[in-house]
């Protein structure tokens, strides 16, 4: 074994219950109180636990103790206070033997503590019950075998790896590491295994002789092992409540952001005032130039025209040039009779002429999508500056702790029993947020239990995310939104060119959203997919809406510079804390809103995205309040063709909130057979939350 090897094993000697990480991590230590104290509970129940005597000569508690305990200080502190108690309280042979089989547990687990296969929550019991056996066999095959000393020995063996596994589970409040946590069954169990062994040990003690030393440990360590924090309180300890983000860390972040975003806004500024347009020349008197440079260079008339004539041929090309242009091409009857018959290249000149002018319309082509690709590129990295902002100021918009509510929430924990460990915040809305940690996390998730911790609170709770042993709790929105989405393709066609979704965000935003891809069939499914998805992926992200439209235009209009298409898009978002709302509109069909017997449409003018620029000014904007029992309606342009739609606002009126998909539905299939286009209906009906 190598030097680095050596020094690789012994920094295993470390606490394994709260690891002391690396100031860099912003983790906070564990004070040296509290790792005194635990090591010092490992020594003592190692030492009442081997003296345990069962089946008359049998003490597997002491090794099971071992191997739950590892490697580490703690393990190290188990195998001290297992020997001390085997030789004390055992005859010589059997503390021998009991002491080298726990020594032999430790320095397997020691030993090869970084393999894998040793960190399943099977392998170190099964290791203690092999080598308790083995040491087993040697002290017992010189003495002989009784009657029931094989039956006695095997039960020792299996409960040796069943105190094992089942002690880890009893550890588990002084062991988060994540990658060696017992099972969920070892929790339960654990604590009942540990007390029954200890009884088993303070069984033979009386008043007098030793002061009841076992019964104490019994009562401390459970007292420990079950309400930790209570007893560090005690002790003059506040416990770790998990770690924390370092200020400064975010604040350095937060720096590189918006260094990085000023960075972009800078590259966008030097972009947009040096792109020039390209210096070709687009004025229509350079068609006429450079036909005449290459048909009259040699003309035997070249002086006369373009000298002594000079007015004259000026003249005539100017009266040939509005009909030419107009028509894109020139005809010899554009041009005046006297100066078509002076002219001995005639033919030969015209032609020239429409040659010139079509490589002028090409030359005006090739520089407009110069300008709007550079236009494009100038918005992106302008839209990149933007999001890279608002990232920074996320950072910035820390999460208030709560003291009030989480001494509730703490005292509402306690009295349920439950093992977790928790946060109580308040975001920048003043909304509620809960981080929660510990084995007892998913009881936490129950309905019965969130309305216990909803009641503590003062407000409602759901569950944003939910781990092993952790969970995260927002608070309720006090709004709902019920659904119903209906679509019909065009007739002859295998698929709808309409493609919508609808979601909520866990900052208790609600999204609808409906595109329509240019034309139908196949081709336009892609591109109203395409946008769709686009469109939730940055939303989802935490991107603004109209920053999110912006960039969805600008990337469909570099696309459309290939593929010729556009999209249509109908964004409504919906704020279920409050109500209030706001539409937006790239191209897209009128959306109606219906509050109380009222029904309102809303239309805009702005181009698809696609064609319109990628700027917030250039979408449609609108903003709305919805209460409970309000409706909205979002259509394609294929459920209502033409400018009449008094039938739709009349059948919206009517409608008495019962099911928006049966509304949806009778929408898209009204008059089938004049299905010339896709038909999406999505209807949403806003509801207080019971």
């Amino acid at each position: 074994m190598t030097a680095k090897t050596i020094y690789g094993k012994l920094s295993a000697l470390r606490p394994q219950g709260r690891e002391v990480p690396k100031p860099k991590t912003g983790k906070r230590a564990a004070p040296v109180s509290v790792l005194l104290t635990e090591a010092g509970i490992h020594l003592l129940l190692g030492a009442v636990l081997a003296g345990a005597v069962l089946f008359g000569e049998s003490a597997p508690f002491g090794v099971a103790f071992a191997a739950a305990a590892g490697s580490g200080l703690y393990g190290a502190s188990a195998l001290v206070g297992v020997c001390f108690g085997a030789m004390a309280a055992l005859d010589f042979a059997a503390g021998l033997r009991y002491s080298a089989a726990a020594i032999l547990t430790f320095a397997v687990h020691f030993a090869f503590c970084d393999w894998k296969v040793l960190r399943r929550p099977w392998a170190m019991p099964l290791t203690a019950a092999a080598l308790s056996a083995f040491t087993g066999l040697i002290v017992r095959n010189p003495a002989g075998w009784r009657g029931t000393d094989g039956l006695y020995f095997v039960l020792e063996t299996v409960l040796t790896g069943l105190a094992a596994w089942a002690f880890r589970g009893a550890l588990a409040p002084m062991y988060r590491q994540k990658g060696d946590r017992p099972s969920p069954a070892a929790r339960r169990v654990g604590p009942l295994a540990l007390l029954c062994a200890c009884l088993a040990a303070a069984a033979p003690l009386s008043l007098f002789g030793i002061p009841m030393l076992g019964a104490a440990a019994v009562g401390g360590c459970a007292l420990y092992l079950r309400a930790p924090e209570r007893v560090l309180i005690w002790l003059g300890v506040r416990p770790e409540q998990g770690a924390s983000a370092d200020p400064r860390a975010q604040r350095v972040v937060r720096q590189k952001l918006e260094q990085t975003s000023g960075a972009f806004r800078t590259l966008y500024d030097s972009l947009r005032s040096a792109f020039r347009p390209p210096d070709n020349d687009n004025d229509v008197s350079a068609v006429f130039d450079r036909a005449a440079g290459r048909q009259c260079r040699g003309c035997a008339l070249r002086d006369r025209c373009w000298k002594n004539d000079y007015n004259t041929t000026f003249n005539a090309l100017n009266d040939a040039t509005p009909a030419m242009v107009e028509r894109g091409r020139a005809e010899p009857a554009d041009f005046p009779r006297h100066f078509a018959d002076r002219c001995v290249q005639f033919p030969a000149f015209v032609a020239a002429v429409n040659e010139e002018l079509t490589a002028l319309f090409y030359r005006r082509q090739y520089n407009a999508r110069i300008r709007e690709s550079r236009a494009a590129v100038c918005r992106q990295y302008a839209q990149l500056s933007d999001l890279l902002g608002d990232a920074a100021a996320e950072l910035s918009r820390e999460l208030t702790p709560d003291p009030a509510g989480e001494r509730r929430l703490r005292q509402r924990l306690t009295e349920l029993h439950l093992d977790v460990r928790s946060c109580v915040y308040r975001d920048g809305r003043g909304l509620v947020r809960v981080e929660a940690e510990g084995p007892d996390c998913p009881a936490l998730a129950r309905p019965s239990r969130l309305k216990d911790l909803s009641a503590a609170l003062g407000v409602p709770l759901r569950v944003e995310l939910e781990g092993e042993d952790a969970l995260s709790l927002l608070q309720q929105e006090p709004l709902m939104a019920v659904a119903g989405v209906a679509a019909r393709k065009k007739t002859g066609e295998t698929v709808s060119g309409d493609a919508g979704t609808y979601f909520k965000r866990h900052d208790g935003k609600l999204y609808l959203l409906l595109c329509d891809g240019m034309g139908s069939g196949p081709d336009a499914n892609r591109e109203s997919t395409l946008a769709v998805r686009l469109m939730e992926q940055l939303l989802q992200a935490g991107v603004e809406a109209k920053r999110a439209l912006a960039t969805l235009s600008s990337a469909l209009a570099l696309r459309g510079e290939e593929t010729g298409g556009f999209t249509t898009v109908d964004l409504l978002q919906l704020d279920l804390f409050t109500g209030e709302g706001e539409l937006f509109k790239l191209g897209a069909a009128p959306t109606y809103i219906k509050k109380g017997g009222d029904v309102q449409r809303l239309s805009g003018k702005s181009l698809p995205a696609g064609l319109a620029e990628g700027e917030p000014e250039a979408m449609d904007h609108f903003s709305l309040r919805l209460s409970p029992g309000d409706c909205v309606l979002m259509v394609s342009d294929g459920v209502c063709p033409g400018p009449e739609d008094g039938w739709l606002r009349e059948r919206l009126g009517r409608f008495d909130g019962t099911s928006p998909k049966d509304l949806a539905r009778e929408l898209v299939t009204r008059d089938l057979k004049d299905a010339t286009d896709d038909r999406t209906a999505l209807v949403v009906r806003m509801d207080r939350r019971a």
